[in-house]
């Protein structure tokens, strides 16, 4: 048996996000579980409804009755990750393979004069920007970024066509095209237009990850998985890179520092275990938030994540301290 219990939280962007969301809060609850074995361990749970997720009152309300959504059961397997940690004394940031993050940039405003040579200087080496929003004006922001000799990872988070995407890759400078590692989601799941856009340039499967026939495929149409532990099943998603040859870039969901954390654990984790095949990570988004006490605890050195203080993720006296509901089975 175990007991799970729940603490709300609300994230206040400090900028737009991605192409389907607006910088309104965003509210999500970190979990409490605990098991028959006396363990206890700590994970988040932060739907992306825009993104196809079950809303927060639906997964919570699910799990009352005795259901778990995808999401909870990831959350439930990071918590018992946590928790043997804890129970060992350990940090998740102590068993893996240092690991290097891109820069997330959602927000041109921050392009100023610089900007740019300022991130190469901090060590970074690889620059995601979330498009679709306004795509001329991104193709000419691309010139730039292509110019600091930074590569460059473009998420469409599915809005668009293949037309649009077609066109709008036509329209970069030849200067660019070489400079991007990959396209994530460039337009909702089709394997013959997802084929298509691979001739033109590397493209990762993420928010349309679940739409993948996976049993009826003889070839993919995408050459990266990008994997959310906070949803996606790990081992799984790591056993098709390793059938099909693809790389995985591992990222937290935009979601809570506790979820911040784990990703990074399992980043870590993947890395030491499968080198080349695990590029780098996207795990700095919290900086995509106004500070809290729990991001106040995330240190950074350039494109690195470094350890939270406290066993399993950390955060062991502001875990202790918050107010927790129990989940009651109905």
């Amino acid at each position: 048996m175990i007991k799970i219990s729940y603490s709300p939280y609300t994230l206040k962007p400090v900028q737009i996000l991605n192409a389907v969301s607006a910088a309104a809060p965003r509210e999500g609850v970190l979990l409490k579980v605990e098991w028959s074995d006396g363990l206890t361990g700590y994970a988040d749970l932060h739907p992306w409804p825009e993104l196809g997720d079950l809303s927060l009152e639906d997964q919570l309300s699910d799990l009352r009755r005795g259901r778990m959504s995808g999401q909870i059961e990831q959350s439930i397997w990071l918590a018992r990750r946590d928790a043997q940690l804890r129970r060992d004394k350990k940090n998740v940031f102590e068993g893996g393979e240092k690991i290097k993050s891109n820069y997330l940039l959602s927000d041109f405003k921050l392009l100023k004069p610089g900007f740019l040579d300022e991130l190469k200087n901090e060590g970074f080496t690889t620059l995601k920007i979330k498009v679709g929003r306004n795509l001329k004006e991104e193709a000419d922001i691309l010139t730039h970024v292509a110019a600091a000799g930074l590569k460059i990872r473009l998420d469409f988070n599915s809005v668009g066509s293949w037309q649009i995407f077609e066109r709008f890759m036509g329209s970069l400078p030849l200067t660019v095209r070489p400079l991007i590692e990959y396209v994530e989601d460039p337009f909702p799941f089709d394997v013959h237009a997802w084929n298509e856009a691979k001739k033109l340039v590397k493209i990762a499967v993420d928010n349309q990850y679940d739409k993948v026939p996976w049993d009826k495929l003889s070839a993919v149409p995408f050459d990266v998985i990008v994997i959310k532990p906070a949803k996606t099943d790990v081992d799984q998603a790591i056993a098709r890179c390793q059938k099909w040859n693809l790389k995985a870039s591992v990222t937290s969901y935009m979601d809570h520092p506790v979820g911040v954390a784990h990703a990074a654990g399992v980043a870590m984790e993947l890395k030491k275990k499968y080198g080349e095949m695990i590029l780098d990570a996207g795990l700095l988004t919290h900086r995509l938030y106004q500070m809290d006490p729990f991001s106040a605890e995330l240190s950074t050195q350039g494109p690195y994540l470094l350890k939270v203080k406290g066993t399993g993720v950390g955060f062991d006296q502001l875990l202790g301290a918050l107010p927790w509901y129990q989940v009651k089975m109905n």
